[in-house]
């Protein structure tokens, strides 16, 4: 197969490009999100804020519900519609500010003394029905559902006479029956429930069933099955707390419902374990149907090698047919029928054990990235340090290592990693392995947080408090 060219553009930037030092705690992002439809980007900071962005698809509220205007406006409205059609077409995909809302605020728990922060953990969004969108956010012990809706403010105008003409009318022909005009369409949140009380621990994920009906949300200890209609009560479907505490060895990072089958589920573990669950089979998954585990990582043991084998993220492929995790230094692809080994692995960080010891001392070796799928599920993708992401085409054994950061055109490539070829940015494709020059490695500037549109080339990127819009294209020439 012949290599395929990528031209990469940062596309939009939102956020204050301000110096480390100065931002503001509260407004670095911690969660993120593209809505299934891929028109709506959804982001929450540490703040307990939501931010939502709309894409140019959808200009307003009027424009998805056609229905709800009148012809005569589309008529008369027609040239100057064409004229931002076209300019739209220039332009391409592109995203602006939907709404913003409170979502989560800092509490204190009395029984064990201790703060819980507003930060937004996770956001899901759950498939719209209607004109309304709802999703879910989460902080440590509180999960949310929220409605996000369109208030029209309406105006009557246009009146045919004045008072003082009352008397002027003759016949009913000369009555004009006013109109009413929508002035002002306003967003507004809504916390329609509120899911609290069911974990001891804090929440390290929530995850929509396929059946748009329940989800389960996790902590360390503990899966939990949520109906999205009942707040008073949750099954808990996964439970690894011991009699007694000491003798815990492992703990859940993440979870996940499978896109298709309402009944199964992943969770991953600290030791780099990947557990699937079948409903059907129990109501209890603590035995799973299969496990997924590398024996390789396994027999290599050492004192960074269980910090580093911790799973930090899982996701399904897009057709259920793969799992995609992420450690520390490596990306995982999984067959969900083959349990002794990925049928792909790809070095995200390649550290001397010198190295190791200091991102240990600094706590930086416990840092936790998130991953991705494209919506075809032929590349993969995670964030990194130095504000660089990795996108790869795992069945091509291809990657390319972009600035998350950069703000002009990016023009990049894909690159077989068993050359030995320098690029610029101390970027090295050496060993097999597609990596950066560690030692010149600024670990203060890191991308944790990604998301891919699942209908184009299309990713968001969080560096801190900024986020970043990239558009991909093939530049294959025929």
């Amino acid at each position: 197969m012949e290599d395929v060219p990528f031209k990469w553009r940062v596309s939009q930037i939102f956020g204050d490009k301000s110096s480390i030092e100065k931002i503001a705690e509260q407004d670095k992002i911690s969660a993120l999100e593209f809505d299934s439809t891929g028109n709506y980007i959804a982001v929450g900071d540490r703040g307990g804020r939501v931010i939502l962005f709309q894409s140019n698809r959808i200009s307003n509220e009027s424009e998805e519900e056609s229905d709800l205007e009148e012809e005569e406006f589309f008529n008369e409205e027609k040239e100057d519609e064409d004229e931002e059609e076209n300019s739209k077409k220039k332009k391409g995909l592109q995203y602006k500010f939907y709404t913003e809302f409170q979502s989560h605020e800092p509490e204190f728990d009395y029984l064990k003394s201790i703060d819980i922060e507003e930060k937004i953990n996770k956001i899901q969004w759950i498939k719209r029905r209607n004109r309304s969108h709802l999703l879910l956010s989460t902080n440590d012990q509180t999960i949310k559902l929220w409605k996000i809706f369109s208030k029209d403010t309406e105006l009557v105008t246009e009146l045919n006479i004045d008072q003082e003409e009352i008397e002027g009318i003759n016949s009913p022909k000369d009555l004009v029956f006013p109109k009413v005009q929508v002035e002002e369409i306003n967003k507004e949140a809504y916390n329609k429930r509120t899911y609290g009380n069911a974990h001891a621990y804090n929440i390290n994920a929530i995850s929509l069933c396929s059946d748009d009906e329940v989800f389960i949300s996790s902590d360390e200890l503990r899966i939990n099955l949520w109906h999205l209609e009942r707040t008073d009560k949750s099954f808990n479907i996964v439970d690894l707390k011991p009699d007694d505490l000491e003798q815990l060895s492992e703990v859940i990072t993440c979870s996940q419902f499978h896109p298709s089958e309402s009944s199964q589920f992943i969770y991953s573990l600290s030791k780099g374990i990947i557990h699937l669950g079948d409903l059907r089979q129990s109501a209890k998954c603590n035995n799973s149907v299969r496990s997924f585990e590398d024996e390789e990582t396994s027999v290599n043991d050492s004192f960074f090698t269980e910090i580093m084998s911790n799973i930090a993220d899982i996701k399904y492929s897009p057709c259920g047919r793969y799992i995609l995790s992420r450690d520390y230094s490596t990306l995982k692809v999984w067959d969900v029928k083959m349990e002794s080994k990925p049928v792909a692995t790809l070095c995200v960080g390649d550290f001397s054990h010198s190295k190791l010891c200091e991102l240990y001392e600094n706590d930086f070796i416990f840092d936790k990235f998130e991953c991705n799928w494209s919506g075809d599920g032929k590349y993969v993708i995670t964030g990194s340090y130095e504000n660089y992401y990795y996108l790869f085409d795992w069945k091509q054994n291809k990657g390319m290592l972009i600035d998350g950061s950069k703000t002009t055109k990016i023009y990049s490539k894909f690159y077989e990693t068993n050359k030995q070829n320098e690029n610029s940015n101390n970027i090295f494709e050496t060993n097999n392995k597609l990596t950066y020059d560690s030692d010149n490695v600024d670990f203060s500037k890191k991308i944790f947080n990604i998301s891919c549109n699942q209908y184009e080339p299309f990713i968001a990127v969080a560096a801190t408090n900024i986020l970043y819009l990239y558009n991909g294209k093939n530049d294959q020439k025929k």
